[in-house]
């Protein structure tokens, strides 16, 4: 099942961007398909990484299997969700303001901020990570319209990967399953989005509508009850994580 809602929209056919581009057939542009609208929006994030001020940490090899060993576990255990065999590519943005956003095809991207002051824990970021797994692999996005500018900031691209609150208590309670079948702490969830919900003004620019994480963290915490957990917060301690997270978060806040 797919959660997309539709709206009326605006393609770029080409950017202002003299790289080779790929050519869109938008012949019926009153009313694009689902699937050009995806590709479409697959083929921002590099207009994104080329933008001079998203200044792109490079990844060392043993960060790099290690993020694609979380995605392929969490893949794994959850065929029937998933059916992505597309590599994924993870990106840290060398920027003081916490966000993470994904985009189709198996791309995430990352601040160094959001991973230095409120990531720093294993659990806590695989079950952020779980969310835009879903979103990227589920192609859960809205169609919005598109500026011709040749370029994206992160303020363009958070507003084109942004979705409805009712859309996202959704997705919590799927990340919530497929954390829990890939062997990962699932209540960890919750805790991302308290983290979300006392720091508002910090996510200010991430979460738009202070208003929605706050609905999601009573929709979750009524979810954990049905399903017979307690949904009181559990003690987040940062020294619990395993030797590879912390090499992989020292190869990202060590270049900030």
């Amino acid at each position: 099942m797919k959660l997309l809602a539709v709206f009326l929209c605006c393609f770029v056919l080409f950017s202002c961007s003299s790289r080779p581009r790929k050519v869109w057939d938008f012949s019926n542009l009153g009313n694009p398909s689902e699937n050009d609208y995806i590709d479409h929006l697959a083929w921002v994030g590099s207009d994104f990484l080329t933008h001079e001020e998203n200044k792109e940490i490079k990844l060392n090899e043993e960060s790099k299997k290690y993020l694609s060993n979380i995605h392929d576990r969490i893949l794994k255990n959850n065929e029937i969700v998933f059916n992505s065999t597309k590599k994924p590519e993870f990106h840290f943005i060398k920027d003081k303001t916490p966000f993470l956003f994904s985009l189709p095809q198996s791309q995430y991207f990352f601040s160094t901020g959001l991973m230095e002051k409120y990531l720093k824990n294993e659990e806590l970021y695989v079950a952020a990570l779980a969310a835009e797994i879903l979103r990227s692999n589920r192609n859960i996005y809205e169609k919005k319209m598109v500026i011709p500018l040749g370029f994206f900031t992160v303020e363009k691209m958070l507003s084109l990967t942004k979705i409805k609150t009712e859309i996202k208590i959704k997705i919590d309670e799927w990340a919530y399953f497929v954390l829990k079948r890939s062997g990962y702490d699932a209540s960890a969830y919750l805790n991302w989005i308290q983290v979300q919900n006392r720091n508002t003004l910090d996510f200010s620019l991430y979460l738009g509508d202070s208003m929605g994480i706050t609905k999601e963290e009573h929709f979750f915490k009524n979810f954990l009850a049905k399903q017979g957990i307690a949904s009181v917060e559990k003690k987040i301690n940062e020294s619990n994580s395993s030797k590879e997270f912390y090499r992989f978060l020292n190869n990202i806040v060590s270049k900030r």
